[in-house]
């Protein structure tokens, strides 16, 4: 009876904690910036306020019965499950089908704010075995991580699943009390839905940061004394079952990604050893740079690195802490085997990779245009996000080692709020991006349950809404029927570059109208599969396809063809995952 009375007084302490930890997130990170003082959001809220809007509306109209893999609600038709950067089937999109869009963002960012939370927790509790202080204190560490938070601040919701990271890490190395095969199976299954779910939210930019993340927790576990054999195991099921999984998004995301290369973007980079290694060290550390130093410190610059783009702020206390452990190691305190001296060294070798990526010299820069992806990104100071865990982690095995650690914790968490309090956020709390006609077009749906049917190609900017009231939007035309020209497409390009026979689109004219037996719409199944189509990217529908046409426009989806492989890919998707759900259950009953 003791033993239980102690468990719960835990639990209260734990939860207590974690509450007071998550309400002053709340209060520094989110009711300030949804919306900022001026009403604004982070200014890339304008590419993803309009697509959960789409999202709503295919809800609206079919359930779940109709998978968006394409709109006609800007651009004149473009992707949308067909687009890497799709959320559709996320918690925010989800969230999004019942409350209006500011609300889904900020519930959004406390969800997984608790995920990353309890995840760090559990992977330093019981998978390093360290002191439940040890582990508050590391776990206040990655919440607080300003990679996330600022993000989300300005609008890269694409990175929400980030946080899920520890919680992977978790459940691919923590060692089970009994261990069988089913078991060891089912942490792998977990571990593969949890992965999947950051491809189909549209983290796929996150794929290669959090794998080498991932892989330097498996290392710093190793030197922990963690076995690594059966975790390697889970990690083999969890990559095999992921890929079988995401093959129907993986799939399509690649056959469109053939058609818009956009390998013609410099590929920036650091040319001097100092700051290769001075500006991730200051971006997690210390404050991120402005745009005014990254146009002077990076070259081969085509487009100006944002402050976001290499914010990570953990604070200076994590460093303080590695420091102490790193003097204690040079002074015969640490001790360490031939084991650990080769994990580490791999642990090097990982590390370096961000490092080696974001390194500039004319040879090695022609070498990684090569490579696929890396040859279509503008920029990859994101691979920086990798050392978070690894700096978690380090300082609270630094933390366990301090003899008075309980009384020196609450001491450091208090000083981290301090200073992420008073962090210099100007730059976010001046963001533009105004969501009022986002928000009142998801009222008037959610209100009327009608989705307006998309009538004409639009380059307006204002309209006038039913109740007089005058609303400026790009993309949240689509709330009047008008599919916008000029959209926010990262796929087409900055400046629309890849923008496929864009001059065919006729401005300000009906989405019926035929011209040369063309209609003023683009079929977006000749973006991704052109060839089982019969028409080249950017075609438009043809006199023909016109009952296509009108179930498009009016969000109820269109037959279009698409390759064998695709397919399979859609079916090996579907079934991997209904036997993964169907096997947990089995397991859990």
């Amino acid at each position: 009876m003791k033993d239980l009375s102690t468990f719960f007084k835990q639990r209260l302490y734990l939860i207590t904690i974690f509450s007071v930890l998550l309400v002053a997130y709340y209060f520094i990170f989110v009711q300030p910036f949804f919306p900022n003082q001026n009403g604004n959001l982070g200014h890339d809220y304008q590419l993803y306020f309009p697509r959960m809007l789409m999202g709503v509306y295919y809800f609206v109209t079919n359930g779940l019965s109709v998978i968006p893999w394409f709109t006609p609600s800007f651009c004149g038709g473009t992707v949308m499950f067909a687009h890497p950067q799709s959320l559709f089937f996320s918690i925010p999109q989800f969230l999004n089908f019942y409350f209006d869009p500011i609300l889904s963002i900020q519930l959004t960012f406390m969800i997984f704010a608790v995920l990353g939370l309890w995840g760090t927790y559990l992977l330093l509790r019981y998978t390093f075995a360290l002191q439940e202080v040890t582990a508050i204190f590391g776990a206040t560490l990655f919440l607080f991580n300003g990679f996330f938070a600022y993000r989300m601040i300005i609008g890269h919701l694409d990175y929400h699943s980030f946080m899920m990271l520890p919680l992977i890490s978790y459940v691919l190395l923590q060692p089970l009390i009994a261990s069988n095969r089913v078991k060891e199976f089912a942490m792998g299954v977990i571990a593969a839905l949890l992965s999947s779910y950051v491809v189909y939210s549209g983290g796929v930019h996150l794929l290669l940061p959090m794998a080498l993340a991932v892989s330097a927790v498996f290392i710093l576990a190793g030197i922990n004394h963690r076995q690594l054999k059966g975790p390697m195991c889970r990690a083999g099921v969890a990559v095999t079952l992921s890929l079988l999984i995401c093959a129907a998004k993986l799939h399509v995301d690649l056959a469109t990604l053939d058609n818009f290369s956009r390998n013609y973007y410099r590929l920036p980079g650091l040319d001097t050893i100092f700051y290769a290694i001075w500006v991730p060290i200051k971006s997690i550390f210390f404050s991120a740079y402005t745009w005014v130093d990254t146009n002077r410190i990076f070259t081969n610059l085509q487009w100006t690195i944002q402050r976001h783009e290499l914010e990570m702020s953990m604070t200076f206390i994590p460093l303080c802490l590695m420091l102490w452990g790193l003097a204690n190691f040079f002074r015969g305190k640490i001790k360490i085997d031939k084991k650990q001296c080769f994990l580490l060294l791999a642990l090097l070798v990982i590390c370096l990779v961000p490092l080696a990526i974001n390194f500039y010299t004319p040879a090695w820069n022609i070498w990684l245009k090569k490579i696929p992806i890396i040859n279509s990104s503008a920029m990859l100071t994101k691979l920086y996000v990798m050392y978070i865990p690894i700096v978690v982690i380090c300082a609270a095995l630094v933390i366990e080692k301090l003899k008075f650690n309980r009384y020196i914790v609450p001491g450091l968490i208090l000083l981290l709020l301090f200073v992420k309090a008073y962090e210099d956020k100007t730059y976010y709390a001046q963001q533009g991006y105004n969501p009022k006609l986002a928000v009142y077009a998801h009222q008037q749906v959610m209100q009327t349950d009608t989705v307006p049917a998309i009538v004409e190609i639009s380059s307006v900017r204002s309209v006038t809404t039913a109740d007089g009231v005058r609303m400026n939007g790009a993309d949240e035309m689509m709330a009047f029927g008008l599919s916008q020209i000029n959209c926010t497409e990262s796929l087409f390009g900055y400046r629309h570059e890849e923008f496929k026979q864009k001059e065919l689109l006729k401005v300000g004219e009906p989405v019926t109208q035929l011209t040369d037996d063309r209609f003023n719409m683009k079929n977006p199944a000749c973006y991704v599969f052109p060839n089982e189509n019969n028409c080249v990217p950017g075609d438009h529908f043809r006199a023909d396809q016109k009952e296509e046409l009108l179930s498009f426009i009016s969000y109820k989806g269109y037959e279009f063809n698409m390759p064998k492989t695709q397919h399979i890919s859609n079916w090996l998707s579907l079934i991997t995952f209904l036997m993964c759900g169907g096997f947990l259950l089995l397991c859990c009953l």
